[in-house]
């Protein structure tokens, strides 16, 4: 009996590769024609647009011929000629000339050039047409499909294009009108006459290729006999490698009759190869697992493949051997064998049962642990991941844990993320997540990748902790030292900060801004006579209408006491700063009553716009408290740009 590796590459060898030298040969002489054709296709074109430039050079140069000709035709007659008789001199002036040169008109073998005019519902020809004689001269209908270039050039139309003529040929042909005579002109030539040196370059390229095919064949067939043992090198080097591979490869019929194995598959089963012929393939499978291996191996015949799965041998010690399987249903000699690759994974359930004992821990952690197998497929969740996720471990096992993605991550921090865990087979960081009712959390999570001893890749294990309170209590000291208690406005220090960080984005884009220094009118004796309470309320009023005036891109702080700014982020002139400070000084100039006074807010605006009036943070601030200060004791609109900038 023949041994699997022979089989299987006798069957290849036999149907593959002895049609190799005919694949070639056709191959080679396919292309070979279709470059023929290609490039005589290409000449074609080539010669029909020089043929079209031909042509309609040859009718421009015609057409002013015969316009100085019939000139010359009716000078010295009667200067007072009608159109048509002019026309008529013209016409038996050109009869004359064709018939004393008979060959005047002729292009070529075929082609020739007719002047024609349209005569009630005909086209009439006046020049000799080339193929009928003079007594039997065709006058062609205007509806006709024929004459179809006489047609355009007598329906005032110029250009070339393939055509049928006044015989319903085809042809090339180029057509001018001739305006001053109410005439057409026409030059003309077969396509036959084209096309024929294209034709005979074909049928010549067709037979230089069929010549070079049988010089090919010869030439392949020289190296038949090296690449018969180049084949044979070939089934050496597979049998050696089925041999030694670590995997177990077993070869089985239908009914489960073994007819050949490595030694990978007997050193798994504990069996020499004759031990193992007397058996069949459900002999080897322990029988809590006999039942679900007769499914998938009537599923592998069903399908022609059977997907990787788990399952359980028993060796000649009856030792429980756990394996991981896979298999295709192969012909050979027009018979169906299934063949099966087994992967021995005790080891591997040694470490899932170590990891298993540490259940305990893992139930009763308070941070969400999940595990993934390789394929990052959630395999394992405990208590606390339903907690924070929101999540159950039926919801989650089988999800990949992109599902739990906030969308806050652009698909370069996964892919930073798993190629430091690639790299040092783990990693660590800040992450944002959603929980399964929509809301998104900051959690700090570990994702550690485990191996087994050959370094394959089998788990992924990660721990996520909710750092919510954590974070919002950040942001609410981050909040405190950045905004300003009573408005809720930026305070000095973050607006100096984002000052700062729109100076070097304006410096980088040339882009204007401008800075606005607001001072709120007669604020100190509100204070005095109404109350410090009154005051702030007033305040509040003010910083309200100022946040709702400008765009969100802008920025409104409070620099102290009655004192704001606003930093419009983008601007094109001095002409729309003005447009937005005559805008915030009506928002805020609206009657508000606070407890018993009605009070009316008056502010006074500085501004200053980079770079005209600086560069600096202090030069431009310094520029709007002085523009400011002019507004309010020297302007009646209290508003003032700095005086650099009065002119533009």
């Amino acid at each position: 009996m023949k041994s699997l590796k022979s089989c299987l590459l006798d069957t290849f060898a036999s149907n593959k590769i002895e049609y190799t030298p005919y694949y070639l040969i056709a191959l080679l002489s396919i292309n070979m024609l279709i470059v023929a054709i290609v490039s005589i296709g290409l000449l074609y074109n080539t010669g029909l647009e020089r043929q079209k430039n031909r042509l309609m050079d040859l009718v421009e140069t015609q057409s002013v011929m015969i316009d100085i000709v019939a000139r010359q035709a009716y000078m010295g007659r009667n200067l007072h000629l009608t159109n048509m008789q002019m026309r008529l001199v013209a016409a038996n002036f050109i009869r004359q000339i064709n018939k004393t040169f008979p060959l005047y008109g002729a292009i070529g073998n075929t082609g020739e050039f007719t002047l024609g005019e349209r005569n009630n519902g005909t086209i009439g020809f006046i020049m000799k047409q080339r193929y009928f004689d003079e007594k039997n001269q065709v006058n062609i209908p205007w509806n006709s499909s024929f004459a179809e270039p006489m047609r355009r050039a007598l329906s005032g139309k110029s250009g070339v294009d393939v055509m049928l003529d006044y015989r319903g040929a085809s042809v090339l042909a180029a057509y001018k009108p001739i305006p001053n005579l109410g005439w057409g002109l026409v030059a003309k030539i077969d396509l036959d006459e084209i096309r024929a040196p294209y034709i005979k370059a074909a049928s010549y390229a067709f037979l230089f290729t069929a010549l070079l095919a049988v010089i090919s064949s010869i030439f392949f067939w020289f190296f038949v006999n090296p690449l018969v043992h180049e084949i044979e090198d070939s089934r050496q080097f597979n049998r050696l490698l089925i041999s030694k591979s670590p995997t177990g490869l077993v070869l089985c019929t239908l009914d489960g009759e073994i007819i050949d194995a490595n030694e990978a598959f007997l050193k798994i089963v504990g069996r020499t190869l004759q031990q193992l012929m007397m058996l069949n393939y459900l002999d080897l499978v322990d029988e809590k697992y006999v039942n679900k291996e007769k499914e998938q191996i009537k599923r592998l015949i069903e399908t022609g493949t059977l997907i990787t799965c788990e399952s359980c041998y028993v060796n000649s010690n009856d030792q429980r051997i756990p394996i991981k399987l896979s298999g295709e249903l192969v012909m050979m000699k027009k018979i169906h064998y299934i063949w099966l690759s087994v992967e021995d994974i005790r080891d591997f359930k040694k470490r899932e049962a170590e990891l298993l004992l540490s259940s305990v821990v893992f139930e009763n952690s308070q941070e969400a642990i999940f595990i993934t197998d390789g394929k990052k497929k959630i395999i394992k969740v405990n208590e606390a991941f339903a907690h924070v996720t929101g999540y159950t471990q039926d919801e989650a096992l089988g999800q990949s844990p992109s599902f739990l993605k906030s969308g806050r991550h652009d698909y370069l921090f996964y892919e930073k993320m798993f190629n430091e865990i690639a790299k040092s087979g783990k990693w660590h960081g800040e992450i944002w997540n959603r929980r399964k009712n929509g809301s998104i959390y900051p959690s700090l999570q570990s994702i550690n990748a485990i191996y087994d001893e050959n370094k394959k890749l089998i788990r992924y294990v990660s721990i996520l902790t909710d750092i919510s309170i954590q974070k919002a209590y950040e942001q609410q000291l981050y909040d405190h030292a950045h905004t300003d208690t009573l408005t809720g406005l930026a305070n000095r220090l973050y607006f100096e900060q984002k000052f700062d960080q729109i100076l070097l984005r304006a410096h980088y884009t040339q882009q204007k801004f401008a800075l606005f220094f607001i001072d709120l009118n007669r604020f100190k004796e509100v204070n005095d006579t109404m109350g410090h309470d009154v005051g702030d309320a007033l305040l509040q009023t003010v910083a309200n209408a100022l946040k709702e005036g400008v765009r969100s891109e802008d920025i409104v702080a409070r620099l102290g006491g009655d004192e704001f700014v606003v930093i419009l982020a983008t601007i094109s002139n001095s002409y729309e700063a003005i447009q937005i400070a005559r805008h915030l000084m009506e928002k805020a100039h609206k009657v508000v009553q606070i407890k018993e006074y009605s009070l009316q807010p008056s502010l006074s605006i500085g501004i200053s716009m980079y770079p005209d009036h600086g560069t600096e943070r202090s030069e431009l601030l310094k520029n709007a408290d002085e523009a400011m200060y002019y507004a309010k004791h020297n302007t009646e609109v209290h508003y003032h740009i700095f005086p650099l900038d009065e002119n533009s």
